[in-house]
C-alpha cells in the first residue's frame, strides 16, 4: 500500500458487528433508496444482485475494498466491471465473502429452480399424485427460469445496451459506489484514501490490459449517503466532474494526465456457460419425466411407436422443439405436451443470447487486436537499438562486463550475415537494446572496421552507433600542458580523417595538404553524451576532435607532428573514420567513446589498456542507462 494510504486507513478492518452498525447508520439516511440501488442493484429477476448491506460491507473489508475509519467515516470500492473475472481469481477476491458477493445473483436465480427439479425427481415415484406434484414442481422451476429471463435477463441486456452514466463508470474503473461521512470536511481525504486503496488493489491483483487508460477512481453521487457529504465531495480537490454526458458521477485524481481507456477492447462478460448450464440442466431433468410420461402411457397401451417414451428420444424430440420440429415423435401424454410447449419460446430466448453474446465477442476481438498493434506500434517504435563497435579483446570484455553489471544479463552469443555478435540484453527504464560486434584493427582490410560495419548496419538496423575502446590522448597534463590523464575518456566531437592528404613537390622539398573531412558527430548521440556527464562519477569526459587514420601512433615525432596540424584535436584512433564512412546515407546516428590508455608515445601497456577499456565502457553504460537519447525518426 501505497505510503498516503497507510496514512489514511486503520490498521484493522471491521468486524460483522461493526459492519451492521454502520449499515443502520447508512438505511436511516436520507437518500437510502438511491444508495441501495446503487450499492445492491436489481438483479435479473425480481431480487436484489447483491447480498443485504451488512454483509456486502464485511465482504468487502475482507478483501481490502472498504476504506474504513469508523462506522460514521468510510467508503465502498468495486473493482472494474470489465476485469471481474481477474479479480475473482486474485487472492483478494478469492475469500468466501467476496465469492458470496459475487455469486448472490447466480444463486437466487439458480438455485430455487435447480430445488425444485431435485425435489420432482423423487416426487415423480409417489404413488398416485406423485407424477402430478413433480409435473407442477417442473412446471414451476421452468417457469421462473422463462420469467427471469423474459423479464429480468434480456431488458437488463437491453438497457446495458443503451447504457447509463453508472453502468459506464462501473464497467472500466474502479468505483466508489458508498460514501457515508457524519463530517462532511473530512471528504477530500477520504477519496484520496480511496484513489491510493484502488492504486494498491489494481497493481496487486489485476495485470496491465491493452485497454486500459490512466487509473482513475469514479464515485458515485447517487452512492453518498446525506447532502452535505454530496455538496463536500463535489467540492473536494481531488474530485472533478465528469461533463454533462455523465451526470452524477465524479473523477478522483492526484494529477497528471488522463488517458481513457477502450471500452470496446475490454473483454465482455460472459454469461453463456451458465445459461447454457442451466438449459441443459432443465432439458435433461425434462426430458427424465416425459420419457417416464410417455413410457407408462404407452405400456399400458401396449403401443410405443413414434412417442418419445425413452430419454434420449425425449431429449431428441424436445431439441427439436425449440426449433418449431417434431422430429417424428408425438407425445400422447398432456404433460409431455405442455414441455414442448414451452420448449420454442426457450429455444428462441437461448437463441437471442448466443446471437448478442457472439457479435459482442467478435467486436472486442476485432477491438482488442487494433489496441494490441497500437500498443506494439508505439512500443517497438519507442524502443532504441544501440549497436557498440570494439576491435580488441579487452575492450569488448570490458563492455560486456558493463553491460552485464547494469541489467544482471548475461551476453548471448550470435551471428548476422557471417559476423559474430553479442546479444548484451537491455539497460534502463526506456529498455535500450544493446549488442556488439568486433572488428579487426584499422578500416582497410576486409575484417576491419569499415567493411564489418558496412554489413551489420543494415542488418542489424541500429537507432546509433558507438565505436568503444581506447584510444592515445593529445591533451596530456604532462606532455601538453593539457587536462587529460590516463584513463580519462574521450568523447569525439568532430571526427578528422588524417589518412586522405595530397603530396607535392615545392621548391625541392616535400609538400602536404591533408584533405580529409572534418565531420561532426551525430547531434542527438552528441547531446545525450554531455547530459550523462551529469552527476557522473567516473573518470572525467573530454569533448573534442578526434584525428582517425590508419596507422598506428606510437612515434613521439609524429605525435608532435600532428599536433602542429591539428591544435584543436583532443585524442587519436584508428577506427572512426570506418564507422563514420559505413553509417554515411542511412539513419544510424554514429559516435566514439574511449579511455586514453597511452599517449602515442609508445608507452602503452596492458594495465593502461585496461583501465582505459573499462572507464569508457562504463561511460557507455551510464549513458545509455540514463535513457536520454531520443527516439529517431522511422522510416
Amino acid at each position: 500500500m501505497s505510503a498516503s494510504s497507510a496514512l489514511h486507513d486503520p490498521p484493522f478492518a471491521p468486524d460483522l458487528n461493526a459492519c451492521r452498525e454502520a449499515a443502520r447508520a447508512v438505511r436511516a439516511t436520507p437518500y437510502w433508496p438511491q444508495v441501495r440501488d446503487v450499492v445492491r442493484p436489481p438483479g435479473v429477476g425480481i431480487h436484489r444482485s447483491r447480498p443485504p448491506l451488512a454483509l456486502v460491507l464485511y465482504g468487502a473489508a475482507r478483501d481490502g475494498r472498504l476504506v474504513w475509519r469508523s462506522a460514521d467515516e468510510f467508503a465502498l470500492l468495486e473493482p472494474p466491471i470489465a476485469r471481474g473475472k481477474e479479480w475473482a481469481s486474485s487472492d483478494a477476491g478469492r475469500t468466501w465473502s467476496g465469492r458470496l458477493d459475487r455469486w448472490w445473483d447466480q444463486l437466487v436465480f439458480g438455485v430455487p429452480p435447480f430445488l425444485l427439479l431435485l425435489l420432482s425427481v423423487p416426487t415423480a415415484f409417489v404413488p398416485q399424485m406423485g407424477p402430478l406434484l413433480a409435473l407442477l414442481l417442473v412446471c414451476i422451476a421452468l417457469l421462473y427460469i422463462l420469467a427471469q429471463m423474459t423479464f429480468g435477463l434480456i431488458p437488463r441486456s437491453l438497457k446495458r445496451m443503451r447504457g447509463t452514466p453508472d453502468d459506464s463508470a462501473r464497467s472500466l474503473h474502479w468505483t466508489v459506489v458508498l460514501v457515508h461521512l457524519a463530517d462532511p470536511a473530512k471528504a477530500d481525504r477520504l477519496l484520496r484514501a480511496a484513489l491510493d486503496r484502488s492504486q494498491h488493489l489494481t497493481r496487486a491483483n489485476i495485470r496491465p490490459d491493452v485497454a486500459e487508460g490512466t487509473h482513475a477512481l469514479m464515485c458515485l453521487e447517487r452512492g453518498i449517503t446525506t447532502g452535505e457529504a454530496r455538496r463536500a465531495v463535489a467540492a473536494a480537490p481531488s474530485a472533478t466532474g465528469s461533463g454533462p454526458d455523465r451526470p452524477g458521477v465524479l473523477v478522483v485524481l492526484d494529477g497528471g494526465d488522463f488517458v481513457p481507456p477502450d471500452p470496446g477492447a475490454h473483454r465482455p462478460i460472459s454469461f453463456i456457460p451458465v445459461l447454457l448450464t442451466g438449459t441443459a440442466l432443465v432439458v435433461g431433468v425434462i426430458g427424465l419425466l416425459t420419457a417416464d410420461a410417455e413410457a407408462t402411457a404407452c405400456a399400458a397401451a401396449g403401443d410405443c411407436a413414434d412417442r418419445p417414451a425413452t430419454w434420449i428420444d425425449a431429449m431428441m424430440w424436445l431439441i427439436n422443439r425449440m426449433v418449431l420440429n417434431d422430429a417424428g415423435l408425438t407425445p400422447a401424454t398432456t404433460q409431455a405436451r405442455i414441455f414442448g410447449w414451452l420448449m420454442p419460446p426457450l429455444g428462441l430466448v437461448v437463441l437471442l443470447c448466443l446471437a448478442v453474446a457472439g457479435r459482442r465477442q467478435a467486436s472486442t476481438f476485432k477491438k482488442r487486436q487494433e489496441r494490441t498493434y497500437t500498443h506494439l506500434d508505439a512500443t517497438i517504435n519507442r524502443r532504441i537499438r544501440v549497436l557498440v563497435l570494439t576491435v580488441l579483446d579487452i575492450e569488448r570484455d570490458a563492455i560486456i562486463s558493463a553491460v552485464a553489471a547494469g541489467n544482471g544479463r548475461q551476453a548471448e552469443r550470435d551471428t548476422l550475415v557471417g559476423y559474430p555478435i553479442f546479444r548484451l540484453g537491455r539497460l534502463g527504464d526506456h529498455g535500450t537494446e544493446v549488442l556488439l560486434a568486433q572488428a579487426a584493427q584499422g578500416i582497410v582490410t576486409p575484417a576491419a572496421m569499415m567493411l564489418t560495419a558496412e554489413r551489420l548496419i543494415p542488418a542489424i538496423r541500429p537507432d546509433y552507433v558507438i565505436l568503444a575502446g581506447i584510444c592515445f590522448g593529445l591533451w596530456s597534463r604532462r606532455h601538453d600542458n593539457g587536462k587529460q590523464e590516463l584513463g580519462d575518456v574521450v568523447v569525439s566531437e568532430y571526427v578528422h580523417n588524417v589518412d586522405h592528404r595530397k603530396v607535392t613537390d615545392e621548391g625541392g622539398r616535400e609538400r602536404i595538404v591533408r584533405r580529409g573531412e572534418r565531420v561532426q558527430a551525430s547531434t542527438p548521440l552528441l547531446l545525450a553524451l554531455k547530459a550523462a556527464t551529469h552527476g557522473w562519477t567516473g573518470r572525467p569526459v573530454h569533448f573534442g576532435t578526434v584525428l582517425s587514420g590508419n596507422t598506428l601512433v606510437s612515434s613521439a615525432t609524429l605525435r608532435a607532428e600532428l599536433r602542429r596540424e591539428f591544435e584543436e584535436a583532443s585524442a587519436g584512433e584508428m577506427e572512426l573514420t570506418g564507422v563514420y564512412a559505413a553509417t554515411a546515407g542511412r539513419r544510424s546516428g554514429w559516435i566514439m567513446v574511449k579511455g586514453i590508455s597511452d599517449w602515442g608515445t609508445g608507452e602503452l601497456t596492458d594495465d593502461t589498456r585496461r583501465t582505459a577499456a573499462e572507464a569508457a565502457a562504463a561511460f557507455v553504460v551510464q549513458a545509455l542507462t540514463l535513457g536520454t537519447l531520443p527516439v529517431p525518426p522511422r522510416g
